[in-house]
Protein backbone atom coordinates (compact mmCIF):
# COMPACT_ATOMS: atom_id res chain seq x y z
CA UNK A 1 0.00 0.00 0.00
CA UNK A 2 1.72 3.24 -0.62
CA UNK A 3 1.71 6.34 1.65
CA UNK A 4 -0.84 8.08 1.62
CA UNK A 5 0.87 11.12 3.28
CA UNK A 6 4.03 12.97 1.18
CA UNK A 7 7.66 12.24 2.79
CA UNK A 8 9.59 14.74 4.28
CA UNK A 9 11.69 14.70 1.09
CA UNK A 10 8.82 15.96 -1.11
CA UNK A 11 7.52 18.18 1.36
CA UNK A 12 11.47 19.82 1.13
CA UNK A 13 11.33 19.61 -2.42
CA UNK A 14 8.36 21.42 -2.80
CA UNK A 15 9.37 23.89 -0.05
CA UNK A 16 12.27 24.65 -2.12
CA UNK A 17 10.70 25.64 -5.44
CA UNK A 18 8.40 27.91 -3.60
CA UNK A 19 11.29 29.08 -2.37
CA UNK A 20 13.12 29.66 -5.56
CA UNK A 21 9.90 30.98 -7.11
CA UNK A 22 9.43 33.76 -4.66
CA UNK A 23 13.27 34.73 -5.59
CA UNK A 24 12.73 35.38 -9.09
CA UNK A 25 12.92 38.99 -9.47
CA UNK A 26 10.43 38.58 -12.70
CA UNK A 27 7.28 37.09 -10.45
CA UNK A 28 4.63 39.51 -9.78
CA UNK A 29 3.74 41.02 -6.12
CA UNK A 30 0.37 39.27 -6.79
CA UNK A 31 1.96 36.15 -7.16
CA UNK A 32 4.81 36.26 -4.66
CA UNK A 33 2.16 37.08 -2.02
CA UNK A 34 0.53 33.96 -3.00
CA UNK A 35 4.12 32.04 -2.86
CA UNK A 36 4.07 33.11 0.30
CA UNK A 37 1.03 31.53 1.40
CA UNK A 38 1.85 28.58 -0.03
CA UNK A 39 4.99 28.74 1.57
CA UNK A 40 3.12 28.96 5.10
CA UNK A 41 0.97 26.14 4.14
CA UNK A 42 2.86 23.79 3.42
CA UNK A 43 5.74 24.54 6.44
CA UNK A 44 2.04 23.90 8.41
CA UNK A 45 1.37 20.45 6.81
CA UNK A 46 5.58 19.64 7.43
CA UNK A 47 4.40 20.85 11.26
CA UNK A 48 1.33 18.74 11.10
CA UNK A 49 3.14 15.32 9.97
CA UNK A 50 5.83 15.79 12.50
CA UNK A 51 3.01 16.15 15.25
CA UNK A 52 1.74 13.19 13.72
CA UNK A 53 4.73 10.92 13.61
CA UNK A 54 5.23 12.42 17.41
CA UNK A 55 1.91 10.95 18.66
CA UNK A 56 2.27 7.54 16.83
CA UNK A 57 5.46 7.11 18.35
CA UNK A 58 4.18 8.22 21.73
CA UNK A 59 0.61 5.99 20.79
CA UNK A 60 3.47 2.64 20.29
CA UNK A 61 5.83 3.56 22.72
CA UNK A 62 3.16 3.84 25.46
CA UNK A 63 1.63 0.29 24.19
CA UNK A 64 4.91 -1.00 24.19
CA UNK A 65 5.55 -0.02 27.59
CA UNK A 66 2.25 -1.30 29.38
CA UNK A 67 3.02 -4.63 27.35
CA UNK A 68 7.17 -4.68 29.04
CA UNK A 69 5.62 -3.44 32.40
CA UNK A 70 3.30 -6.66 32.37
CA UNK A 71 6.20 -8.91 31.12
CA UNK A 72 8.16 -7.71 33.94
CA UNK A 73 5.47 -8.40 36.67
CA UNK A 74 5.10 -12.00 35.25
CA UNK A 75 8.40 -12.81 35.29
CA UNK A 76 9.21 -11.76 38.31
CA UNK A 77 6.09 -13.54 39.54
CA UNK A 78 7.14 -16.97 38.06
CA UNK A 79 11.11 -17.09 39.07
CA UNK A 80 13.54 -15.45 41.46
CA UNK A 81 16.48 -16.16 39.18
CA UNK A 82 15.02 -13.93 36.92
CA UNK A 83 14.66 -11.05 38.98
CA UNK A 84 17.92 -8.72 37.76
CA UNK A 85 16.19 -9.76 34.23
CA UNK A 86 13.16 -8.17 35.81
CA UNK A 87 14.55 -5.59 37.28
CA UNK A 88 16.74 -4.53 33.90
CA UNK A 89 14.01 -4.71 31.80
CA UNK A 90 12.15 -2.46 34.57
CA UNK A 91 15.07 0.14 33.85
CA UNK A 92 14.64 0.55 30.39
CA UNK A 93 10.89 0.46 30.68
CA UNK A 94 11.45 3.55 33.44
CA UNK A 95 13.21 5.24 30.51
CA UNK A 96 10.89 4.41 28.09
CA UNK A 97 7.91 6.15 30.26
CA UNK A 98 9.95 9.12 30.56
CA UNK A 99 10.74 9.28 26.57
CA UNK A 100 7.19 8.90 26.63
CA UNK A 101 6.00 11.73 28.85
CA UNK A 102 8.51 14.45 27.41
CA UNK A 103 7.34 13.74 23.61
CA UNK A 104 3.88 14.00 24.98
CA UNK A 105 4.65 17.17 26.50
CA UNK A 106 5.96 18.59 23.01
CA UNK A 107 3.17 17.09 21.33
Amino acid sequence: MANAFPTPDQINEAMSAVAAARQDPDVPAAVRTELEKMSNVLQDIQDALIEQTEQDLVDALTNNNAELVDLTKRISSLSADLNSTASTIQTVSTAVGTVVSVIAALV
